[in-house]
């Protein structure tokens, strides 16, 4: 028979394993630089001329499945966005700026300038980085308070 863990022990373990995590998810700037990448193509895809946002979009799409698959094979494990609590607001609010940059870049197409795309690709870029990071910190945050 087995003896049930001493629920001090059990927490001290629990307690132990989320600062691993986040000790391991300490990751270098070119994970973010990779991610801004894939992300400006994402959104300045669709206001390419011509065919263009055909090839760009599923070539952004597999760079994202690339990421995860990566970061899978080399820490074990990955995080989905959306998941933790806290953390999940800043991915709502960065989709909600990745989806406005893909409006404007397609707004370029028709009724603004030829090279809207440019901007909002630039936009995403730089907001992929900062909202990745920002992320992070409230993710890594979210784990050292522990579950609620």
């Amino acid at each position: 028979m087995t003896q049930d863990p001493n629920p001090h022990e059990a927490l001290a373990a629990i307690q132990e394993a989320r600062t691993g995590v986040a000790s391991v998810a300490d990751y270098p700037i070119g994970y973010d630089i990779l991610y801004g990448a894939v992300c400006a193509l994402l959104v300045a895809g669709p206001g390419l001329p011509g065919r263009w946002p055909v090839a760009v979009i599923p070539v952004a799409m597999a760079g994202l499945v690339w990421m995860m698959t990566a970061w899978r094979k080399k820490f074990g494990w990955w995080v989905n966005g959306y998941s933790p609590k806290k953390a999940r607001w800043v991915a709502y609010g960065l989709g909600a700026v990745f989806l406005a940059l893909a409006f404007l870049s397609v707004r370029g197409q028709g009724a603004g300038p030829d090279w809207l795309f440019l901007v909002s690709g630039a936009l995403g870029f730089v907001a992929a980085i900062a909202g990745s990071r920002l992320w992070h910190v409230v993710w890594r945050r979210e784990l050292a308070e522990g579950p609620q």
